[in-house]
C-alpha cells in the first residue's frame, strides 16, 4: 500500500509539472466548486490534464494554465461537484426497465390492466408479457393483488410482473400453469406461494425464492436485448451525473461492460459484484474471481464485493425481524440463510480477502450479518476489508455502534426511507422505527454511509436521494411537514459526501475518485441549482447541466 501511495504522489507531481510547462487540456472557471475534500472544500476553478484533475484553486490562477488548445468552460457561478457514485444498483435491470412495461406509480389495479391491454395488442398470443414497478400499498386498499385481476384482461399470454422491490412477483393463471404451481405445490425454502384462505389455491403472488419457479421458465434476454438495456442505462447515467456504479447485474455482465470499454463507449466506472450461495466453497469463489478478473480494466472495470441476501423487504413483509410485524403478528419475515450457513459463507469470502455485501432489511437480518462479520474477523484476522450491509434499513439501537466497531459500511438508499415512511410505522411499530434509516445515529456512532438508489427499485436520479436525505419527506406528497423522525436528517454537504467520497470508500477507491482533488480521476458535474443553499424542494428540480467523465464532456443539457 505504501508503494501505491508513493506511485500516486509521483504521478501527481509529473502531471503538475506538465501542466505548468505545457498548459492543460480543460479548465472550469468562475464556478462554486464543492470539492468534497476537507483539505480544500471550496474553490473557484480547476484544471484537467488527460483524465486527471491537475489543479484546483482560484480562477485567476487556473487561467494562467490556458493555452489555445485548452477547452475552457465558464461555470458562470454554478455549483460544481464530483460525479455521483451510486453504491448499490442493478444497472442492466435498470436499463431494461426503461424498455419494458413500467408499472411504477400505478395507483389502481385498473391502471395496470390498461397498460397490459396495450402491450397485449402488439404481442403474439402465447408470448410472455413481463413488467416491473407495481406497489400494492398504493392500490387495492393495500392488499395483495390476485391472478384474476390479470386473467380478466390477459387470458392468452403468460404474465409475470415484479413488484417495485424485486422481491415479489405477480403471475396470472397461464404463467402459474406453465410453472406447474398448484394448491399442492409446497413452498420452496426461503420463499412463499401466497394462497387463498378458503381454497388454498395459489393467488398469483410469489415471494422471494418462489418467484424463481416462474422466472426460470421465462425466455432469457438475448445479448442484443442486454446491450440495448446497457446503452439506455449509460445515457441515463450521463444525463443524471452518475459517473461510477457499484452494480449487482450478475457477474457475467462484466463481459458486456468490457465490450463497451474496448469500443470507447463505457461512460461509467463499474464495480461488478459476484453472487454467492450456500453451495460455494472458498476454492469455488477463488476460481470464479480469477476467471472474471480477465475482464477487468484499470480504473474503469473492476470486480467488487461478494453479494448475498439475508432476508427480503419491508414492503412484502419478508424482511426478517426478532419479533412479529405489527400489522401481521403471524410472521417475522423470511430469512434466506440459517446463522450457521451465513457464518460459513462469511468465513469463506473473508478468508480470501474478499469484501462481502449482505442484503439486510430487518433488525434480525442486520444482527445476523454483524455477528457473521465479527466471527469471520476473529477467525481470519483480516484488516480493512470494509464488509458492507446493503440497505441497513432497520437496526436495533444497540447494534448501531457495531457498524463502526467492525468497520462495516452501511450501504443505504435514502429514497427507500421516503417511499416507505407512508406505512412503515403501521408495519413494524413506532419503537422499531427509531432504528429505521437511522443515518444520523450511524454517523454519530462513527459509521460510514455510502448512498445509492437500488435502481430500478427507485429512480436513478441522485437529486431524489439528496432531497430525501435532507428532508425525510415523501417526494410526491411532501409529508410529513416536519420530516419523518427528522432528527435523522443529514445536511446537504453530508448527503453529497455519502454519494461521492463515502461511496468511493465503500469500494476501496477513495484514493482515485470521490472528490475534486489534484491527482484524482476527472469525473465532474455542473448543476443548474446551488443545492448547498437552495430550498430543499428545489433540489428535486435541479438538473445536471454538464457531465465530465474521465476528462471528457459526455453530456451537456440541451438548451443551456
Amino acid at each position: 500500500m505504501e508503494r501505491l501511495y508513493k506511485t500516486l504522489f509521483l504521478i501527481i507531481v509529473i502531471i503538475a509539472l506538465c501542466t505548468l510547462l505545457f498548459g492543460t487540456d480543460m479548465v472550469i472557471l468562475n464556478g462554486k466548486i464543492f470539492t468534497v475534500d476537507p483539505n480544500e472544500p471550496y474553490a473557484e476553478a480547476l484544471a484537467i490534464q488527460g483524465n486527471i484533475i491537475a489543479a484546483v484553486g482560484k480562477t485567476a490562477d487556473i487561467e494562467k494554465l490556458v493555452t489555445p488548445a485548452t477547452t475552457v468552460i465558464d461555470a458562470k457561478s454554478r455549483l460544481v461537484t464530483p460525479g455521483f457514485n451510486d453504491a448499490h444498483l442493478h444497472f442492466i435491470s435498470g436499463g431494461q426497465s426503461l424498455l419494458e412495461l413500467d408499472l411504477a406509480g400505478c395507483r389502481r389495479s385498473e391502471d395496470i390492466q390498461k397498460k397490459l391491454r396495450v402491450v397485449a395488442e402488439c404481442t403474439p398470443v402465447g408470448a410472455w408479457i413481463t413488467g416491473r414497478g407495481w406497489d400494492h400499498t398504493l392500490f387495492n386498499n393495500g392488499q395483495w393483488p390476485v391472478k384474476e385481476m390479470l386473467d380478466v384482461v390477459i387470458p392468452d399470454h403468460p404474465v409475470f410482473l415484479r413488484r417495485i422491490d424485486g422481491h415479489v412477483g405477480w403471475a396470472n393463471s397461464y404463467a402459474l400453469r406453465l410453472a406447474g404451481i398448484s394448491s399442492e405445490t409446497p413452498n420452496p425454502e426461503g420463499g412463499e406461494i401466497v394462497r387463498d384462505a378458503l381454497t388454498f389455491g395459489a393467488t398469483g403472488i410469489l415471494k422471494e425464492t418462489a418467484m424463481q419457479m416462474v422466472a426460470e421458465i421465462i425466455p432469457a434476454n438475448s445479448t442484443e436485448q442486454k446491450e440495448r438495456a446497457l446503452d439506455k442505462a449509460l445515457k441515463d447515467a450521463a444525463r443524471l451525473g452518475v459517473t461510477s456504479i457499484q452494480d449487482n447485474s450478475g457477474i457475467e455482465t462484466i463481459e458486456l461492460y468490457q465490450k463497451r470499454f474496448l469500443s470507447g463507449q463505457l461512460t461509467v466506472r463499474v464495480s461488478e459484484w459476484l453472487d454467492f450461495d450456500v453451495a460455494q466453497t472458498p476454492e469455488k469463489l477463488r476460481q470464479t474471481y480469477e476467471y472474471y478478473s480477465a475482464y477487468t480494466e484499470p480504473d474503469m472495470l473492476r470486480l467488487g464485493l461478494v453479494k448475498g441476501f439475508v432476508d427480503g423487504t419491508l414492503g412484502s413483509r419478508t424482511a426478517y425481524f426478532f419479533t412479529p410485524y405489527a400489522d401481521n403478528p403471524a410472521t417475522v419475515g423470511l430469512p434466506q440463510y440459517t446463522q450457521e450457513e451465513l457464518e460459513k459463507l462469511a468465513f469463506a469470502a473473508d478468508s480470501l480477502n474478499m469484501q462481502i455485501g449482505l442484503h439486510c432489511i430487518g433488525d434480525k437480518a442486520n444482527w445476523m450479518a454483524l455477528t457473521a462479520y465479527e466471527k469471520a474477523r476473529d477467525q481470519n484476522n483480516r484488516k480493512d476489508l470494509r464488509h458492507r450491509i446493503e440497505h441497513t434499513q432497520v437496526l436495533r439501537l444497540e447494534d448501531i455502534p457495531k457498524l463502526a466497531q467492525l468497520g462495516v459500511v452501511a450501504s443505504m438508499q435514502p429514497t427507500h426511507c421516503t417511499s416507505d415512511l407512508r406505512w412503515a410505522e403501521q408495519r413494524i411499530g413506532h419503537e422499531r422505527c427509531k432504528g429505521a434509516y437511522a443515518w444520523r445515529k450511524i454517523l454519530l456512532a462513527g459509521g460510514v454511509i455510502a448512498f445509492g438508489t437500488d435502481w430500478p427499485v427507485e429512480p436513478l436520479d441522485p437529486m431524489r436521494g439528496l432531497y430525501s436525505a435532507v428532508t425525510r419527506k415523501n417526494i410526491e406528497s411532501g409529508e410529513p411537514a416536519n420530516g419523518w423522525f427528522a432528527d435523522q436528517c443529514l445536511t446537504i454537504e453530508e448527503a453529497i459526501y455519502c454519494y461521492t467520497m463515502a461511496s468511493a470508500y465503500a469500494e476501496h477507491q477513495e484514493k482515485r475518485k470521490g472528490s475534486i482533488t489534484p491527482g484524482k480521476l476527472a469525473d465532474i458535474i455542473i448543476l443548474s441549482n446551488d443545492v448547498l443553499t437552495c430550498q430543499p424542494k428545489d433540489i428535486l428540480s435541479t438538473k445536471v447541466d454538464m457531465t465530465i467523465f474521465n476528462g471528457n464532456i459526455i453530456y451537456t443539457r440541451p438548451g443551456i
